[in-house]
């Protein structure tokens, strides 16, 4: 498997599933979730239902996706770049 592949099948999930949380907590509305994060409010749903993502982050990780949610309260959405590293991080340690 390719490591965006794995990434997008097992990591990415895991990081939202995190994002989601952490922005619920801030007081933001499902649909509002939702629009920063480019998913869908079903799917946003799911992550606080707990029917998405298996993998378990790790603090380290949970403390970049507070950071992360800091950031894409700051600028509305969720940005491409920030995620990256952040996956990137998560798939090394899950390809060792």
């Amino acid at each position: 498997m390719m490591k965006c592949e794995m990434s997008s099948r097992k990591v990415l999930p895991a990081i939202r599933r995190a994002l989601v949380t952490e922005l619920s907590k801030t007081g933001k509305k499902q649909n509002e979730i939702a629009r920063m994060l480019h998913i869908t409010p079903a799917a946003v749903t799911q992550y606080i239902k707990g029917k998405r993502a298996k993998v378990k982050l790790n603090e380290k990780e949970l403390e970049g996706v507070v950071e992360l949610a800091k950031i894409s309260l700051e600028a509305g959405e969720l940005e491409e770049k920030n995620i990256c590293k952040l996956c990137d991080e998560v798939g090394k340690r899950l390809a060792q």
